[in-house]
């Protein structure tokens, strides 16, 4: 602005002082205006923003209730669809047992008729003898005070009730009502199966409505005489029971006995709180009565009846190659079958699992509580500081494994390839599980269960695969992580207080029920021996071996005159005059032993020479390896483990001592069967070393309590290759019987024994900690 006083000068000081001050009053009052304006236009927004806020909040909480609310009726809906489907399982089974009380009903009308026209006959035919009277009175007379049970004198498949052997009719005193029919693979009725005195858990178990007739295998027959000993036995006579009362296995859920064509049902069928299919509680009697040494079966003449060495009934038709292989088969005087436990064999399903939680963690079984469901990492509350992830900790390893295997490629050392290639896959498997598992191996059980050994690479890979294998079973109606955490809780209650879920989880390939499954969805089951290449040629005596000593051979003992024909190789013999090889067609072989070859194994079974412990004690020797089905003899001890503070063999390879007294060079061979299916045994190449010369054997430390020994050698008389002494082994025997018959044989050679308390040898072995030898296929023996 330009001031003009009038007398020609500028503006003075005042008036530009004025100037700035009108100035700014004016700015001033330009801002207010604006700041009015603003205030007035953004009111209605703001009022309108702040509604809606509050009606967002409102929304999002409304929303969480409604996801609630949808959770919980899924919840119910799921509740109310189990009902439905239990509640119709019901009526169905009620329906299906009322079918069969009425069949049996007429069935048992049809028989009386049947039994009223054999009486007439038996009375028309039966001669005037006073012995007979005699016998026939005696027979009532037991009956009627219960020193037999209720049994039948035979029924051919007609139905017509035959005489028993001695041409008595039959008892008046059976039961007139049959609790269930016996019928062939064609529906013919065999005979009726009544009631007899059973008391206890079983007896309660049983005491119900038959849901329908028991039907055999195609082939399978049984006789008069089989069905007599029915009533006689409890246990053959509990098998029908549970065939004919129990739930019937679909094809996923049958046992491994039933799988493989053990027994004589048709079906898998099982009654809760019994533990075994019918089929398995008659195989399980059969073994123990071929033991027993009873009698042989006899034949029917209107059927074909295949038996075996160690059958003692008619009951099964299935072939040798077809049934589980034999078991601990003690022939000694006084034998048992304590090594022969009963196993439970019950397929793990929805309707048995015990796993409960709340949504957030697990609260049911005890080793699940506190879990969380959701899947942890280092961050996360649940996780325990003492622990050390994981990733780095195999990554390093498997570093290490593709370090060896680059270099054993590059140097043109092919024989390395197999198990080094293997060890690295093994890692890829691990990492991938641990970038997209569903859970953290820390959160497998509960924290009280977990150890760092859990963390070892060869079990986190058991782990990994185990869960990958189960993700294809098709049979499995809950998720692969639910079946294994309920056999974990099956296997951690039979253990109590040695439960190790590190051990477990090592060796779980070979765990009874995951054996069971594999089978049911037709995977093959293979043997797992961990190891470098093996060849005869490192054998302790290979300076003597013949040309053939590549090609392993049967085991053979003079309980045996020849090698079994199922396999074409085993492992090598000890040096003795053997019988001549006899071949044999399939009726021979399932004959039972003769005479003299029951001598020889009575013989056998007996312990020479009173032991100076009384622990040391014991009776016979298994004659068949358990996995390959080969023949084994008294020189020759089964081991489970063995360890040096090189390796360790783990509990994965079938594997034995073998004794080989070689012109002066005395020696417990260390031989393994390879993984494959041609059983093929060899021995581990150098630097694997478990033989065990006799001369380098200083002392054996056992203890009563543990199959475990510890075996010290003489310093310095076994180098490795590191220039150093082997030092000592730790061996564990596959059972109590053969520890005792290795240290009864070693005491007869003048080894000094020492025995401790078992808490050393656990210490000493939990002290070795060597790395397991890696696992190798029979195509890499040469």
């Amino acid at each position: 602005m330009h001031f003009d006083t009038g007398d020609g000068s500028g503006p003075s000081r005042q008036d530009e002082d004025n100037y700035w001050q009108t100035l700014l009053i004016s700015h001033e009052a330009e801002d207010e205006q604006d700041n009015n304006n603003f205030m007035a236009k953004s009111e209605p927004s703001r009022m309108r923003l702040a509604a809606l806020t509050m009606e967002k909040r409102e929304l999002e909480r409304r929303m969480l209730e409604v996801s609630q609310a949808i959770k919980r009726e899924h919840g119910a809906l799921e509740e109310i669809t189990i009902n439905f489907q239990e509640g119709r399982q019901t009526i169905q089974m009620d329906r299906e047992a009322r079918v069969q009380q009425m069949q049996a009903y007429f069935a048992q009308h049809r028989q009386r008729e049947d039994e009223n026209r054999a009486r007439i006959a038996a009375a028309a035919l039966a001669a005037p003898r006073r012995d007979s009277e005699t016998v026939r009175l005696a027979h009532t007379s037991d009956v009627m005070n219960g020193s037999k049970p209720n049994g039948v004198n035979g029924v051919v498949t007609n139905g017509d009730r035959l005489l028993s052997n001695n041409g008595l009719p039959p008892s008046a005193n059976l039961p007139d009502q049959p609790v269930t029919m016996i019928m062939d693979a064609s529906g013919q009725r065999i005979g009726p199966i009544h009631r007899i005195p059973v008391h206890g858990a079983a007896g309660a178990l049983l005491d119900k409505n038959p849901k329908r007739a028991v039907q055999l295998r195609p082939g399978v027959m049984f006789t008069e005489l089989d069905l007599k000993r029915i009533h006689e036995d409890k246990d053959l006579w509990t098998a029908v029971m549970i065939q004919a009362i129990g739930d019937q296995q679909t094809d996923g859920r049958r046992c491994g006995v039933c799988a493989q064509g053990g027994g004589p049902f048709s079906d898998c069928t099982i009654v809760q709180g019994l533990g075994s299919c019918a089929n398995s509680y008659w195989e399980r009697r059969k073994q123990a009565d071929g033991q027993a040494g009873d009698q042989a079966p006899t034949t029917a003449q209107h059927a074909k009846v295949i038996s075996t060495r160690d059958e003692s009934f008619n009951g099964t038709a299935t072939p040798m190659s077809s049934r589980p292989v034999s078991r601990d088969k003690s022939t000694g005087e006084g034998s048992t079958i304590a090594d022969d436990t009963e196993e439970d064999h019950t397929p793990i399903t929805r309707a048995n699992l015990v796993l409960k939680h709340d949504g957030k963690v697990y609260t049911h079984p005890e080793c699940m509580e506190g879990v969380p469901i959701e899947r942890i990492d280092p961050s996360h509350p649940y996780w325990d500081q003492s622990w050390p992830e994981i990733p780095p900790l195999i990554q390093a390893s498997l570093d290490s494994w593709q370090v060896k295997l680059d270099n054993a490629l590059r140097t043109g050392h092919k024989g390395m390839k197999f198990q080094l290639g293997r060890q690295v896959n093994r890692g890829g498997t691990i990492m991938s599980f641990l970038k997209d598992g569903e859970i953290s191996p820390y959160q497998l059980l509960s924290k009280k269960y977990i150890t760092t050994k859990l963390v070892n690479y060869d079990t986190l890979f058991r782990l990994a695969d185990t869960l990958k294998c189960l993700e294809t079973f098709g049979t499995l109606d809950i998720t692969p992580l639910e079946w294994l955490r309920q056999r974990l809780h099956e296997i951690l209650t039979e253990s109590g207080s040695d439960f190790s879920l590190s051990k477990t989880i090592h060796d779980f390939y070979h765990d009874r029920k995951y054996d069971d499954l594999r089978k049911a969805n037709g995977k093959k089951s293979i043997g797992r021996p961990s190891g470098m290449k093996m060849t005869p040629r490192d054998s302790p005596n290979s300076a003597k071996a013949t040309p053939n000593a590549k090609k392993r051979k049967m085991f053979i003992s003079e309980e045996f005159p020849g090698p079994s024909p199922q396999r074409p190789l085993a492992p090598t013999p000890t040096p003795q005059n053997t019988q001549p090889i006899i071949k044999h067609d399939d009726s021979e072989r399932s004959a039972p032993p003769t005479p003299d070859l029951a001598k020889k194994k009575l013989k056998a079974g007996r312990v020479q020479g009173n032991p100076k412990d009384p622990d040391l004690a014991y009776e016979g020797f298994t004659d068949v390896d358990e996995f390959s089905s080969d023949r084994i003899g008294k020189h020759d001890w089964a081991l489970n483990r063995i360890k040096s503070r090189l390796n360790t063999v783990g509990t994965g390879v079938t594997q034995y001592w073998h004794w080989i007294p070689d012109d002066g060079e005395l020696v417990f061979e260390h031989q393994v069967l390879a993984e494959g299916e041609s059983a093929t045994w060899g021995i581990y190449a150098k630097p694997i070393n478990f033989h065990l010369e006799l001369e380098t054997m200083q002392e054996i430390m056992w203890a009563a309590d543990t199959v475990k020994v510890l075996i010290r050698c003489k310093p310095g008389v076994v180098v490795s290759a590191d220039g150093k002494p082997r030092g000592d082994l730790l061996a564990e025997f596959k059972r109590q019987r053969t520890k005792k018959r290795f240290l009864a044989f070693c005491r007869k050679k003048g080894i000094p024994q020492v025995k401790v308390g078992a808490s050393i040898i656990e210490q000493a072995w939990d002290e070795y900690e060597s790395p397991d030898v890696p696992a190798m296929a029979d195509s890499e023996i040469e």
